[in-house]
Parts: structure tokens; sequence; C-alpha cells
């Protein structure tokens, strides 16, 4: 199998393919997140702050919800380098939660490093522009897993 390769451009359709396959999970519909864009080897992600993802009357985001989405737009973003393919599955997921995550959230991800085996990448989620958690991400790579 050939290195897999962040690609210098994607096909143009590739984030109305994603997000035709993704929005419609009740996940994804349930919580209000969206894919915002895609560009190689990078992804954002939104989520509102709605009753389905707030803890209470504490008004901060679960921190599960938190990590589901940093998995996620990793993933899109890993994505990108296999046409919106996803050939691999979260190996190991790390996830720092420095601020009490209070109104929509931004998710961005990107690949730091790519191999035949693998890919590591660094997702940041933030509020207002404020990070509220960091996380890295490692991805096994298997051809044949998952179109």
């Amino acid at each position: 199998m050939a290195k897999p390769q962040i690609p210098e451009t994607l096909a143009p359709d590739l984030l109305e393919r994603l997000r035709a396959r993704f929005h419609p999970w009740p996940l994804i519909k349930d919580w209000g997140l969206t894919i915002e864009s895609v560009a190689p080897g990078v992804a954002t992600m939104r989520l509102p702050s709605t009753p389905a993802v707030v803890n209470g009357s504490r008004g901060n985001i679960n921190g599960g919800v938190l990590a589901t989405m940093a998995d996620m737009v990793s993933a899109l973003a890993l994505s990108t380098a296999f046409d919106g393919a996803m050939p691999f599955a979260t190996s190991d997921l790390h996830i720092r939660y420095l601020e009490p995550a209070r109104g929509e959230v931004t998710g961005e991800a990107q690949v730091v490093r790519l191999s035949n085996r693998g890919a590591v990448l660094e997702c940041r989620l933030s509020c207002g522009g404020q990070p509220v958690s960091l996380c890295t991400a490692y991805f096994a790579i298997k051809p044949g897993l998952g179109g």
C-alpha cells in the first residue's frame, strides 16, 4: 500500500458529501453539530449550547460530548487524505479540559503526522475564541475498513 498523503487540494464536493453522510446521524442532528469546513488535513465543526449537551443547571457542555466532538472533527480532518473515506479507527484519544465550555463550541483539528499504519492529530475546542479543551488523537489506518 502506498503511503497516504494529505492532498494539496480537495474535491470541490467533499464538504457537501461529508455533510450528506453525517448530518442525518441522530447523534449529530440531535446535538446540533455541524461540519463547517474541510481543507487538506484540517476540519472544523460547531456545536451550539443546547439542553441536549449541557450539564443541568451548571450551564457548561458535558465533557463526554466535547470528547466525542474532538474525535469526530479529528476523523473528518484525517478523512481528507482519503477523499472522505474513513479506513481508520480511533486507537487513542487524550483530552485536557482547560475551562468549562459555556456557549457555542468550535472544534478545529489538524493532521500532525500520517503514515501507512496511523495518524496523529491535534484538536482544539474553543468558546468565543478562548480554548476550553486540547486533544490529541491517534487513528489506526486499516485498508478496507469503512468507506
